[in-house]
């Protein structure tokens, strides 16, 4: 399946309630989990995922939002 890693954009700390505000979301990567999809243990494999989107040159720390049909995940985001 497509994975897709998208850089979450910095929070502006506005409150929505009549509404929504746009956000620009960039995609710095995508890949295809075919040689390791997540099987019988999802925990292992987002953890095998977060080690390998950490060696990428893209990840700098910033906050990032990990796309998979069944199994998405954030990367150094810190929730509100």
């Amino acid at each position: 399946m497509l994975i897709r890693v998208l850089e979450i954009p910095p929070k502006t700390g506005n409150f929505h309630f009549n509404g929504g505000e746009p956000q620009v979301f960039t995609e710095v990567d995508w890949f295809r989990d075919d040689e390791y999809p997540p099987g019988d243990d999802p925990v292992k494999w987002q953890e095998d995922m977060r080690q390998f989107i950490a060696g990428k040159q893209y990840n700098q720390g910033q906050p990032l939002l990990v796309l998979h049909p069944t199994h998405s995940f954030t990367i150094n985001y810190d929730a509100p």
